[in-house]
């Protein structure tokens, strides 16, 4: 990967860690009204599953060997993966750290369902990739 191309990706992994502490620390009362649920699911459970599945893929772009086998990539996508978990582990308890925000591991499980989702995608196009 040409190193123009990784400082850019770079930028858009800065921006979207800095939009998801930015929506997991913002006051409740900031945040527009919605409705409660989608298709029965808590809107909150969707927003944090929405929020964390770019990230294996935006990661992974950033991240990703210039060479090696699909092998040496996937294990690069289960690095991205275990980081991610910490990384949602770690938004929820900075919620817990503030006045206004709590720990919720059903949020958790929605973190980590969403980075799932993404991961297999991922690993999929990794796999299916004719010449990496």
């Amino acid at each position: 990967m040409k190193l123009k191309k990784r400082y850019i990706w770079i930028c858009i992994l800065c921006i979207y860690f800095g939009a998801v502490l930015t929506v997991c620390l913002i006051r409740p009362e900031s945040l527009p009204e919605v409705q409660p649920d989608l298709w029965g699911i808590p809107i909150d459970k969707v927003a944090h599953f929405l929020m964390f599945f770019p990230y294996p893929i935006i990661a992974y772009r950033t991240f990703r060997p210039a060479f090696g086998s699909k092998w040496i990539h996937l294990l690069v996508l289960a690095a991205i993966f275990a980081a991610g978990t910490g990384i949602a582990m770690g938004t929820e308890r900075l919620q817990e750290m503030s006045e206004y925000r709590s720990f919720e591991m059903e949020d958790f499980y929605a973190d980590i369902l969403g980075m799932e989702c993404s991961a297999v995608i991922t690993a999929l196009c990794i796999i299916f990739r004719k010449q990496l």
